[in-house]
This record gives structure tokens, C-alpha cells and sequence, in this order.
């Protein structure tokens, strides 16, 4: 079975964008893992533990999750090949 690798990089895009945003809200509103957001800053410029990092790691997230995936999804059908 092949994957279709533009929608599952959106999807997994997707779940990514959420993954980071959430992780920015709650250590901006807790500061739960909030070092770590910070370290991840250095990584993607732009996210960090605030409500703006948060949005701006979602586009991270969202950028990263598509490539990776869609990506991982093209080497995969290559070595499958029937």
C-alpha cells in the first residue's frame, strides 16, 4: 500500500502545529517546561513560552510536521516499489 505523501504531511503537519502551540500556551500560563521552551527557541526562532511563541511555533510545528512526514512518506513508497 502506497502513502500519499501531501496528505499525510498535512496531517502530520497538523498534529505537530497543535503539539507546539499547546506546549507554548500551557508554559506560558503554568510555565510548565518553560527552560525547555526556551531551549527550543534556539532551534525554531520565534517559539518560545509566550501566546506569540506559541503561534509562531504552530507555524513551525505545521512547516516541520509537513516536510518530515511528507518526506518520510515519498522514501517509503520508494522502497516499497511493486
Amino acid at each position: 500500500m502506497r502513502i500519499q505523501p501531501v496528505p499525510f504531511g498535512i496531517a502530520f503537519g497538523i498534529v505537530y502545529a497543535v503539539v507546539f502551540f499547546l506546549y507554548g500556551v500551557l508554559a506560558a500560563l503554568f510555565g510548565w517546561g518553560a527552560a525547555f521552551a526556551e531551549m527550543l527557541g534556539g532551534f525554531y526562532p520565534g517559539f518560545g513560552p509566550t501566546p506569540g511563541g506559541a503561534v509562531i511555533g504552530a507555524l513551525w510545528g505545521l512547516v516541520v510536521g509537513f516536510v518530515f512526514f511528507a518526506v518520510g512518506a515519498w522514501l517509503y513508497n520508494m522502497l516499497i516499489r511493486d
